[in-house]
């Protein structure tokens, strides 16, 4: 997506954890014509880590206008296998993470009555799925907040901020190596 974006002469910002995958991604931005491509390490698990990051984008790149939420991590375990510690930043890292970002950046859509959050939930998201129970209760919650959150900026009669909820079935990104589903 941030090189189809960049191509297209949006300014791009990105965020993750990891550095060298990050860099990776901007280097390809930039050389499929990218201008304005910026990337950022940011741990989206950590709420601080987030507000952080996002004051250093507001400062550094300015207000953002489309906001594509796509962090995630699945442990892919039997529910009773889960440690409880990866239940924990499961939720952290694909769910609360965009509560946090939503908040960092809806002030500045909201003053102007214009802008996109993108959520990419999953189909597990939609549909319970055994082995992934943490992933699939992480997703609905996701799907949740960015469907309530649309019903809420029509209230407040900003409706020119709108809602994408993607439910793609498994990303092959590696992340869901070795989960199997029946």
């Amino acid at each position: 997506m941030a090189i189809i974006f960049a191509s297209l002469g949006a300014t791009v910002v990105l965020w993750d954890i990891n550095e060298e995958d990050n860099m990776e991604t901007c280097r390809l931005a930039k050389e499929k014509g990218g201008v304005q491509v910026f990337a950022y390490k940011c741990d989206c698990s950590n709420r601080q880590e987030i507000y952080r990051v996002a004051d250093q984008v507001k400062k550094e790149v300015g207000d953002v206008t489309i906001l594509i939420n796509n962090a995630g991590i699945v442990v892919g375990k039997l529910f009773l296998d889960i440690p409880d510690e990866m239940v924990e930043k499961s939720f952290l890292v694909n769910v609360l993470s965009h509560f946090w970002t939503y908040k960092a950046f809806l002030p500045a859509m909201i003053k102007a009555n214009h802008g996109h959050l993108v959520c990419i939930s999953s189909v597990a998201g939609l549909i319970g799925v055994s082995g992934l129970t943490e992933y699939s209760s992480t997703k609905f919650a996701a799907f949740g907040l960015t469907e309530a959150l649309l019903f809420e900026l029509k209230m407040i009669n900003k409706s020119k901020i709108n809602t994408t909820i993607v439910c793609p079935l498994f990303m092959n990104t590696g992340m869901f190596n070795g989960v199997t589903i029946k």
